[in-house]
């Protein structure tokens, strides 16, 4: 059982790495898990899970929180990737906005199909994808030659996992048309710091982006962020539409209220940042205060989404199946395998209906709403459905 709840202080004997963004020393802690299995990986019979350390620091020069580079060895699981959601009714408010027509071109960094870039094309707006885990400068100027630039560059939840910042954010730049905008969209740390989402911290994202870190990074390659906007998604994400320095697009209301909210997070320092490694170690007590509970209770506890910020939360807290005894999941590919670390086996969803839980955790908590519609023959039984962050209580 991995024990991590009450951490000792560790020394670290090593210098200080180098921020990201500004290269400054690293001096300040923002929160260390200490050594965590890779979040987006599981185990096959016979297999063992390696930890590495997850240390989130904090620049006190530029105020990015970021990682260490992530160690030898940690690599994530292809049947527990977690593809990045690409909403294609995104598509019709970058058509309507920015005028696309049949002789604009829109470039969509993923890795995979994308619906918004396939509800674009369906409209007769050309377009093509670029797989972000080759993307940099010389990615993005051989396809600006081959393929030409954007009109609309869309950058949705990749800025965060890219190793180099300048490069990744250099290429975006290159492959924008003069007059053209780029929408990013990122968990957003203002949220992440407020929820107390420790779930979201994992060693395959780097960095941990605000609005004023973003707008240092593109300024430092030409682009002006234009228009921001906070989103419920996932918990809390940020999205950012910026253009070159000299482009005509003016500046939105939108922007203006996200960086109203910035700024009184930053008079909230302290608290926010200084207290936050103080809140995970509360919430996580009362996490697995809450499971033994139930387990002393009698009661057979079970939990649903075996996410990579699911598999993070259950070995944050400590627990294993002493606490859950089979996380169900609808991904097939996942099924038989187990958690690495906390290694709670994972089961086709269709379990849970034989086991009858008596309470069932739903790991994607921001997607609880969801899932309890399909849990909903369950709970009519009388089975319990719960969520832990960003507070324990019951759906």
């Amino acid at each position: 059982m991995l024990t991590m709840l009450a951490p000792a202080p560790r020394k670290h004997t090593t210098a200080a790495p180098d921020c990201r963004l500004c290269g400054a020393p690293l001096h300040t802690t923002l929160l260390d898990l200490g050594p965590q299995p890779v979040a987006t990986s599981g185990l096959a019979a016979g297999e063992t899970e390696v930890l590495h350390p997850l240390h989130i620091r904090l620049c006190n020069d530029c105020g990015l929180a970021q990682t260490s580079d992530i160690p030898a060895g940690a690599v994530a699981d292809p049947a527990f990737a977690e593809p990045a959601a690409r909403p294609g009714r995104y598509a019709e408010t970058l058509r309507d906005r920015f005028r696309l027509g049949t002789d604009s071109l829109v470039i969509d960094l993923s890795p995979a199909e994308s619906p918004l870039l396939s509800r674009l094309q369906a409209a007769g707006i050309p377009g093509f994808a670029i797989d972000p885990a080759v993307f940099g400068t010389d990615t993005a100027m051989k396809a600006a030659v081959e393929r030409g630039c954007a009109d609309v560059l869309v950058a949705h939840d990749v800025l965060p996992h890219a190793p180099d910042l300048f490069d990744f954010a250099a290429g975006l730049a290159c492959i924008l048309r003069p007059n053209g905008v780029l929408s990013l969209q990122f968990p957003h740390l203002l949220s992440l710091l407020q929820g107390v989402q420790f779930d979201a911290f994992r060693h395959d994202t780097h960095t941990y982006l605000s609005l004023p870190v973003t707008q240092h990074l593109l300024r430092s390659v030409g682009l002006r962020v234009f228009d921001a906007e906070r989103l419920p998604e996932d918990g809390g994400c940020l999205r950012i539409q910026a253009c070159h320095a000299h482009s005509p697009h003016p500046a939105r209301h939108g922007l203006k209220a996200v960086r109203l909210a910035e700024a009184e997070a930053e008079a909230q320092r302290p608290a926010l940042y200084r207290q936050f490694a103080g809140r995970v170690a509360v919430a996580r007590e009362d996490i697995l205060g809450f499971l033994r509970d139930r387990r002393r209770a009698g009661r057979v506890v079970a939990a649903c989404g075996a996410t990579a910020r699911g598999s993070a939360l259950l070995n944050n807290c400590g627990i294993t199946t002493n606490e859950i005894a089979c996380v169900a999941e609808a991904e097939p590919n996942r099924h038989g395998r187990w958690l690495a670390g906390c290694r709670i086996p994972v089961v086709p969803m269709e379990m849970l209906a034989q086991r009858a839980p008596d309470d069932i955790i739903i790991l994607p908590w921001f997607a609880a709403a969801q899932l309890a519609v399909r849990l909903q023959p369950l709970r009519q039984a009388g089975t319990q459905l719960w969520r832990l962050l960003p507070r324990i209580e019951r759906v």
